[in-house]
């Protein structure tokens, strides 16, 4: 093995940059809070950024294909929409909806089926994947508050279990949000249909001239998008016990946030799962320490904002400087 000093790439430079930011951001949290550091708040802090990482472990499969997802949380708002439609019977005395463990299964059928019309959409229309997920965005949530009637509805049976369930006194949705990243990371990784989705990313024209199926790329990523959609849907709807018109608004932007603060381009072509968790994780311990020391709450979007323009900036400055240097080169780290 070689001594020489290697170094980093800026997508590592990125990871270790969030180690240390999410580092400096808990100890200043724990020193303006007394609530901050107790344990309960930091399992706390876990289980409230299970679906943000869910959600942008979809989000970065899409935007490693140089594509875009705003309809992820819509997706989530019409498939508990749809589930509550096929496995739930309203209980007038109880004022709340009895579900069966159907719920679950049409959710996640339902998130992959919206997900791959995304996809479909978008290879038939020819359009922008902005464009087109603006557009379902739209069509999705409309089709969502339709079913529920727009209103506040109240749950309970087996959809609660998935968002209240724990093992070692940890959120099982922590643990489905780790092993769904690492099987993002695996498949972008160590299968030849991860690889071409960063190789359609990187460069689309060279993929389509090496005899890519492009389309069917994309119709993997959306897929999971959808489906990532769907089951952070869930663990929100467990959480709280309530199917409400606001679930999944703003989904989209924090996921995408947490993708590209995590060392995902934009641009296509790199993509680090590991980064994506650290930034979810860092976004979700902003939101809870700003609750514990009493910010204002408007001021939440402003700070997302503000890293998301930080992100993005960030992102386009290093592609602009990597296309002075040498061609997109497809990139992976953990």
């Amino acid at each position: 093995m070689s001594g020489r000093w290697r170094p980093l790439t800026r997508v590592g430079a990125q990871v270790w940059s969030l180690v240390a930011v999410l580092a400096l951001v808990s100890v200043g949290f724990a020193s303006l809070s007394d609530r901050f550091a107790d344990l309960d708040n930091l399992r706390n802090v876990l289980l409230q950024a299970a679906p943000t990482m869910i959600g942008a472990v979809g989000m970065t499969l899409v935007i490693a294909a140089r594509g875009i997802d705003l309809s992820i949380g819509a997706i989530a708002n019409l498939a508990l929409a749809l589930a509550l439609l096929g496995a739930g019977t309203r209980s007038e005395a109880a004022l709340a909806t009895d579900t069966t463990w159907l719920v679950y299964p049409i959710a996640i059928a339902s998130g992959l089926a919206l997900g791959t019309l995304n996809a479909v959409a978008t290879n038939v229309l020819r359009l922008s994947a902005l464009i087109t997920t603006l557009g379902t965005l739209t069509l999705y949530r409309g089709l969502g508050l339709h079913i529920t009637a727009a209103g506040l509805i109240a749950v309970r049976g087996p959809i609660l279990a998935f968002g209240r369930a724990q093992l070692w006194g940890i959120g099982v949705p922590v643990f489905a949000a780790v092993l769904m990243a690492v099987a993002g990371w695996v498949f972008l990784s160590e299968t030849p249909t991860g690889r071409r989705l960063l190789a359609v990313g990187g460069s689309p024209r060279s993929a389509v001239e090496t005899g890519l199926r492009t389309e069917r790329l994309l119709v993997v990523a959306y897929a999971a998008s959808g489906l990532c959609g769907a089951i952070a849907g869930l663990i929100l709807v467990g959480r709280v016990g309530v199917v409400n018109p606001d679930l999944g608004y703003g989904m989209e932007f924090t996921v995408i946030t947490a993708v590209v603060l995590g060392g995902t381009s934009l641009f296509g072509g790199r993509a680090s799962m590991f980064g994506t968790v650290l930034a979810s994780l860092l976004l979700t311990t902003i939101d809870n320490g700003m609750t514990l020391i009493g910010a204002d709450p408007y001021a939440y979007d402003v700070v997302r904002g503000v890293i998301l323009l930080i992100a993005v900036s960030a992102d386009a400055a290093s592609a602009h400087m990597r296309s002075r240097r040498s061609p997109v080169i497809p990139e992976l780290r953990a």
